[in-house]
């Protein structure tokens, strides 16, 4: 990949994140600051398309990224160093609020972290003691604002019926047991499960983002994002990077 053709594609799925519709090479010239034509910025995103980063859902449409472009620009964001100060200031703060203010007890601890984060991003998010399999879930809500979750949203027998439901609300019907498998594959701190790269079948529509960290009384805390793949990956694992060396400092 070209320096060139990695800064359109970095662009276009942060483009992608906030607009939730294919780019095109029209918008990229216009909005993005590039210094080329929309020709120029068309073939770069044809030979993008080619080597399986972006794909054209409808004829006349922009791109939008593939599970490739997003393990891509997210393998990129892992390879920097960990700056907290990415964070927004008041994050960090309700963070800090959510530790500080609840006992020191592990399921106290990771139910304040649960509400805290379900306030600070746009997906379901769980916290909980991965040792015993008991999680605190929230921000259902959050993700039924998506494009993506619109058969949730409706919630009709038809749509309930259809493949595209994919299971997801079973996920929360039998949480524990779904959990589990994504906790038995991962690393010990911070991984990124992306489309067909999550254990489950019923998740590989989405994106997960799993952190890891020690919790009192010897217990080993887990927090975790779970949202479509145009999630705000930036922001999330900020907001587990930071959460995850809080809980170390305090253990």
């Amino acid at each position: 990949m070209t320096s060139r053709q990695e800064e359109i594609l970095q662009v276009l799925i942060k483009e992608y994140v906030k607009k939730a519709e294919p780019i095109s090479s029209s918008f990229l010239a216009e909005k993005c600051g590039f210094d080329c034509s929309p020709a120029t910025l068309r073939a770069e995103m044809m030979g993008l398309e080619k080597d399986g980063y972006l794909r054209q859902p409808h004829t006349s449409a922009g791109r939008v990224p593939t599970d490739k472009a997003y393990r891509f620009f997210v393998d990129k964001l892992l390879q920097e160093k960990e700056k907290t100060g990415d964070l927004p200031a008041q994050d960090r703060r309700a963070i800090d609020r959510a530790i500080e203010h609840s006992p020191r007890e592990a399921h106290a601890i990771s139910s304040g972290l649960a509400k805290t984060m379900s306030n600070l991003v746009d997906d379901f998010v769980i916290s909980g003691l991965a040792d015993t399999n008991e999680f605190y879930r929230m921000g259902f809500s959050n993700i039924l604002e998506s494009p993506e979750f619109d058969p949730l949203r409706r919630s009709s027998s038809e749509a309930r019926e259809r493949d595209d439901f994919f299971g997801f609300g079973n996920i929360f019907d039998e949480f524990e047991n779904y959990f589990s498998q994504f906790l038995g594959q991962g690393p010990k701190e911070l991984v990124v499960y992306i489309g067909r790269e999550n254990p489950h079948k019923h998740t590989q529509k989405e994106a997960i983002i799993i952190a890891r960290y020690p919790l009192p009384e010897g217990h080993e805390g887990v927090s975790a994002v779970i949202g479509p793949m145009r999630m705000a990956y930036h922001r999330n694992l900020s907001l587990l990077k930071y959460i995850t060396k809080k809980m170390n400092e305090l253990n």
